[in-house]
């Protein structure tokens, strides 16, 4: 049995069903009874509803376990904490411990990214067994603007369309997840970085978008503050704004590049490309 916490998210199911394909028992840790039928949708065969932030939730959620994969929810101010509990849940039921990081953790001005490198230092320092996935920003949340690039032909970003990010496909980030898990003594100490394309410029995925629509598209940048504006007006909480913001004009500097070759090994072939994962 392995336990996945956070895994009512989007990387939560899709790592639960890449493990159930591989034949492995997933006990799911989500956070509402609302998320408990997609997790067991997706395959798992125990669903625990609870606080990642509760100690005795995820030492109880681990009990039993032989792996952990913890993957906190995207920007949440206590993403320390709840890496501190999973560490201590590993810890105490001897599981091996799969972090699900970011790319390029160092990177101070993007808080998101800085708090996972304060949460992998916590790792090496716990004399736990663990292996660290660091995946790239992943192709499907282009699909979000997807009726704009439909019904008016713009790829409207909050950076600079010569900017360049390098990106992976979530499937493939589950794949790897699900092998580390399967078998985690032959990827023990290890910290990977998942890419799945070279550093493509705005304007490189936007022709890929206009491919797959039959119709020209073009990238153009949408003012930092026109976007903060309309993320205020669609409900997205300060704190999220606030570190969206800072990464955006993290990626406007100098971009995020990454290189394929770790997870073109660790899948046995060639990446998905954004074609493919776009569509789908």
């Amino acid at each position: 049995m392995i336990l996945v916490t956070g895994a009512g998210g989007k990387t939560g199911l899709a790592v639960i069903t890449a493990a159930t394909q591989r034949g492995l028992a997933v006990r799911a840790l989500v956070r509402r009874e609302s998320r408990t039928a997609a997790a067991q949708q997706a395959g798992a065969a125990e669903v625990v509803v609870g606080d990642m932030t509760r100690a005795a939730v995820v030492r109880e959620a681990a009990e039993g376990v032989t792996a952990i994969y913890h993957i906190a929810p995207n920007m949440n101010p206590q993403e320390m904490h709840m890496g501190q509990m999973a560490i201590q849940a590993a810890q105490s039921s001897g599981a091996h411990l799969v972090y699900h990081s970011v790319l390029h953790p160092h990177t101070e001005e993007m808080p998101h990214h800085w708090h996972k490198l304060r949460v992998e230092e916590e790792i090496f320092m716990a004399g736990v067994n663990f292996t660290i996935l660091q995946p790239a920003p992943y192709m499907e949340n282009i699909l979000a603007y997807w009726a704009a690039m439909q019904a008016r032909g713009v790829y409207a970003v909050p950076y600079p369309p010569d900017t360049r990010l390098s990106l992976v496909a979530l499937g493939d980030v589950a794949v790897v997840a699900a092998e580390v898990l399967a078998n985690p003594a032959a990827h023990r100490g290890a910290t990977y970085e998942l890419v799945g394309t070279a550093a493509l410029s705005q304007g490189e995925i936007a022709a890929v978008c206009g491919g797959l629509l039959g119709r020209e598209v073009v990238a153009e940048e949408m003012p930092l503050l026109e976007w903060e504006l309309q993320a205020q007006a669609n409900g997205l909480p300060a704190l999220a704004i606030h570190t969206l913001s800072r990464m955006f004009a993290y990626y406007g500097r100098y971009g995020l590049v990454g290189n394929g070759n770790v997870l073109r090994w660790l899948l046995g072939r060639a990446p998905t490309t954004l074609a493919e994962a776009l569509r789908g």
